[in-house]
C-alpha cells in the first residue's frame, strides 16, 4: 500500500529491489516514527517484512533522548516497522541500532569512496559520521504488545543527502552532497541504504560475529578520549571497544576498564 503525492522516490524500485513489500509515503509528516507507531497500534501490519514509512519532509522528528531531528526536502527520513510475536528484550536494542547505522554507513561509503572521499564511520551509540561530522542518526523504539496487537519495533533513520546544512551546524553536521560536491540521486540512495540495512539487520538477528568486527573497524571513537553523559552521571576514558551487546568500553587512567551501556558522547581527541 502506497500513498503518493509529489513523490521524489521510485516506490516500485523500492519494492522490487529491496526487502520492502509495503510502503507508506507522505509528502510532509510530523514524524515517521510516530506514524509507524500508530500503524503498529492499529494492528494492521502483520509479521514478516517490515513496513516502510517514508516522507519527503519531516517536521518533528526526534533522535536519542528526545532531541529534535528535522528532515528537510532532499534528505532521507524513514522508519521501518517490524511486527513480532514476542517483545524484544531491551538488551537487543543497542546492537540493533548499531546494525542499522552500519548499513547506512556501508551504503554511503560505496558512493564516498568511489569519489575519493573518506568512508562513513560509526559514532557510538547510533550515529554515522563523515570526516567527523554527523550525517545520519538512528532511533530504535520497541513497542510492547497491547490488546489485539502484537509486539513491534520501529527503527527511525534520518540521513542528510541533498539537503542544505544550516550555517550554525556546519562545523558538526554534513550531507552526502556536501562531501561529494554534487547532489546524489535520492531514490537510488534510499534503495542502496535499505539493501545494506537488510544485510546488517539479518547479521544482527543471526548473531553473525562479523557484525561486531565491523562496528569496531568503522567506529570513529576507538582510541579517542571520550566524555560521556550517562543516565548515572558523567564518565570519561579512552574508547577501547564496542562490545557485541553494543556497549562502549572505556579505559581509565589506571588501566581499568569501564563498560558504558548508554549515553551521549562528546567529540574526542585521538591519543
Amino acid at each position: 500500500m502506497s500513498t503518493v503525492c509529489n513523490c521524489p522516490f521510485d516506490l516500485d524500485a523500492i519494492q522490487d529491489q529491496t526487502w520492502i513489500q509495503r510502503v507508506e509515503f507522505h509528502d510532509t509528516i510530523d514524524s515517521t516514527n510516530d506514524m509507524a507507531i500508530e500503524i503498529a497500534a492499529s494492528g494492521s501490519h502483520p509479521p514478516g517484512p517490515p513496513l516502510l514509512v517514508l516522507a519527503a519532509e519531516q517536521t518533528r522528528g526526534r533522535g536519542q533522548r528526545g532531541r529534535r531531528w528535522e528532515s528537510a526536502r532532499g534528505s532521507l527520513a524513514f522508519s521501518l516497522l517490524f511486527t513480532h510475536g514476542t517483545p524484544m528484550p531491551p538488551r537487543r536494542i543497542p546492537p540493533l541500532a548499531l546494525a542499522t547505522a552500519t548499513g547506512v554507513a556501508e551504503a554511503l561509503s560505496q558512493r564516498l569512496v568511489a569519489n575519493s572521499v573518506s568512508e562513513a564511520r560509526l559514532k557510538w551509540p547510533n550515529d554515522v559520521t563523515v570526516n567527523g561530522k554527523k550525517i545520519c542518526g538512528v532511533l530504535v523504539e520497541p513497542l510492547p504488545p497491547a490488546e489485539n496487537t502484537p509486539a513491534a519495533v520501529v527503527i527511525g533513520v534520518g540521513v542528510n543527502i541533498n539537503n542544505q546544512i544550516e550555517a550554525d551546524l556546519a562545523n558538526r553536521a554534513t550531507s552526502l552532497a556536501t562531501e561529494l560536491g554534487t547532489n546524489a540521486p535520492l531514490s537510488d540512495c534510499l534503495v542502496e541504504i535499505l539493501e545494506q540495512v537488510d544485510l546488517q539487520v539479518e547479521a544482527w538477528s543471526t548473531g553473525d560475529p562479523r557484525l561486531h568486527e565491523r562496528w569496531n573497524r568503522t567506529c570513529q571513537d576507538l582510541g579517542r578520549q571520550l566524555s560521556i553523559e550517562t543516565p548515572g552521571g558523567h564518565v570519561e576514558g579512552t574508547c577501547r571497544e564496542i562490545t557485541p551487546d553494543g556497549h562502549l568500553v572505556l579505559e581509565q587512567p589506571d588501566g581499568s576498564l569501564q563498560t558504558v551501556v548508554s549515553g551521549t558522547t562528546t567529540d574526542g581527541q585521538s591519543i
